[in-house]
């Protein structure tokens, strides 16, 4: 993800609403709804796959810190 590494926490702000508002542009509220929706949802499932990827890790380096772990 050379591209995200590389932007500002502003810069991904910016890059975020230039997405939301071009996903949004000519489509009614009801479809707005469903593809955020949709998106929210593959968000959720990501979270879910990394909160599991840093539990595996943590049980396989015991000496990890919790910052690690969490972060």
């Amino acid at each position: 993800m050379t591209i995200i590494d590389d932007l500002s926490p502003e810069d991904l702000l910016i890059l975020t609403n230039a997405i939301a508002i071009a996903f949004s542009k000519g489509k009614s509220a009801d479809e707005i709804n469903v593809l955020g929706n949709f998106i929210v949802g593959i968000g959720c499932l990501m979270l879910t796959i990394a909160s599991q990827q840093q539990y595996i890790a943590s049980l396989k380096d015991p000496n990890a810190s919790e910052d690690t772990i969490i972060g």
